[in-house]
């Protein structure tokens, strides 16, 4: 895997079944004091066992190490899973962008950003 940027700006955590990785979370340090949860992905076979939520608390854990206030994601209105899970486990809506998609071919799609405090975790 490769990313863009300063290495040290990038936190990964993986869910591993034996040798095989079952669920990955990427999270990326921000000006914000927030770490942002770039991606998080769950194979489709482990979903609904508590991987994701596990990955997202061990991100909490270690933004609260870093000195962090907590987490959060960005997720496209059209996910309603996603958008589901995030609130689910504790996010709180922070705010809408309506303009990344704009001039796209998925013009009129919105960006909605959750946020996990860590003094409002579940």
């Amino acid at each position: 895997m490769s990313f863009a940027g300063n290495k040290s700006e990038w936190i990964c955590f993986g869910r591993y079944d034996d040798s095989n990785c079952v669920g990955l979370a990427i999270y990326q340090k921000h000006w914000n004091k927030y770490l942002y949860l770039k991606d998080l992905k769950v194979n489709r076979d482990h979903r609904k066992l508590g991987i994701g939520n596990q990955l997202i608390k061990e991100g909490l854990r270690r933004a609260v190490q870093l000195g962090y206030k907590g987490v959060y994601a960005v997720c496209q209105d059209n996910n309603l899973a996603a958008c589901q899970f995030y609130l689910k486990i504790g996010f709180q809506i922070g705010g809408f962008n309506d303009f990344d998609y704009n001039y796209t071919t998925q013009s009129g799609k919105s960006d909605i950003y959750f946020y996990l405090d860590k003094n409002s975790a579940r």
